[in-house]
């Protein structure tokens, strides 16, 4: 699994809670200003492939991470590690041990929303914030299209057995769905994002996060209110054929409406994964965004 064989690329586990630990890849001069890559649903420090090299190029300190539930973190049962109050109480608890409080932040679909929510918390309670936050197609802002039908075809009743309903090619069918131009997908990615799922206890928490996670949006009046406490508006990445996030541009044009000084950046050809199907595309624009004053 990534980063085998990557010599620049350094990986450890960090505890974030009693048995529950991070599995965080590291690349970079440590003594430099940090962005830390959060990925969304499903996916690992593998979506952030490309990044690695480039940021660190670009003087950055880089750091990804496998959320709890995947890749390979610890995925453990209790439910409360799937809400959004344990997402980020775990990413929370990271940062704090990273010393990654400064550290500007890309998060993509549900990282986004642990990611602004983290940040969100921290203006609130006069702390350090992140330095810029980018978000690419983040959950929190549109309506994420399969979801309810997810959550019934899982009932409990399943979640003993859903490792074995869950067969190679529904994964690579999951992860066509993210791109907007699927026959960019390699065996080799198909291969990366099937390997988490080989652990039993992959499938119970992609369930669990489908079931316990904060996937609604907040009205536009409300998130408006909440994102002017920021000393940074953030950058959004939509990608104009993503499919499973919806409705994301209206919404953030709502939210610039309310006074909320939001950048956006569209890219055509890209799907709910564009900062991995497309990263020639979408990494110039995160630093340009990051390198600003």
């Amino acid at each position: 699994m990534f980063p085998a064989h990557e010599p620049d690329i350094r990986v450890r586990q960090v505890q974030v809670a009693d048995g529950v630990g991070m599995r965080v890849a590291e690349s970079g001069d440590a003594g430099r200003p940090a962005v830390l890559l959060v990925h969304g649903w499903g996916a690992s420090i593998y979506m952030w492939r490309h990044w690695f090299a480039p940021l660190a190029a670009a003087g950055f300190r880089v750091v990804a991470v496998d959320l709890v539930g995947h890749g390979l973190s610890n995925k453990p049962s209790s439910p409360e590690h799937y809400r959004l109050t344990g997402q980020v109480a775990a990413l929370r608890t990271l940062i704090a041990t990273e010393a990654l409080q400064d550290a500007h932040i890309v998060a993509q679909s549900m990282g986004g929303t642990i990611a602004l929510e983290i940040a969100l918390q921290r203006a609130l309670e006069d702390a350090a914030t992140p330095s810029r936050i980018v978000l690419v197609n983040p959950a929190n802002l549109g309506r994420v299209r399969m979801q309810p039908l997810a959550r019934l075809a899982s009932p409990p009743l399943v979640e003993r057995v859903l490792h074995r309903l869950v067969p190679r090619w529904i994964v690579a069918r999951a992860h066509r769905l993210a791109y907007g131009d699927a026959d960019l997908i390699t065996q080799r990615d198909e291969d990366e994002y099937w390997a988490p799922s080989q652990f039993p206890s992959y499938s119970r928490a992609m369930r669990r996060l489908l079931h316990e996670f904060t996937w609604e949006r907040l009205p536009v009046g409300v998130m408006a209110a909440r994102l002017r406490t920021l000393r940074r508006a953030p950058l959004v990445v939509l990608g104009r054929r993503d499919n499973l996030v919806l409705d994301a541009r209206t919404y953030a044009e709502g939210l610039r409406a309310g006074g909320v000084p939001l950048e956006l950046v569209e890219i055509e050809e890209g799907g709910h994964a564009v900062n991995e199907e497309l990263p020639d595309r979408v990494i110039p624009v995160v630093l340009e965004f990051l390198r600003r004053d």
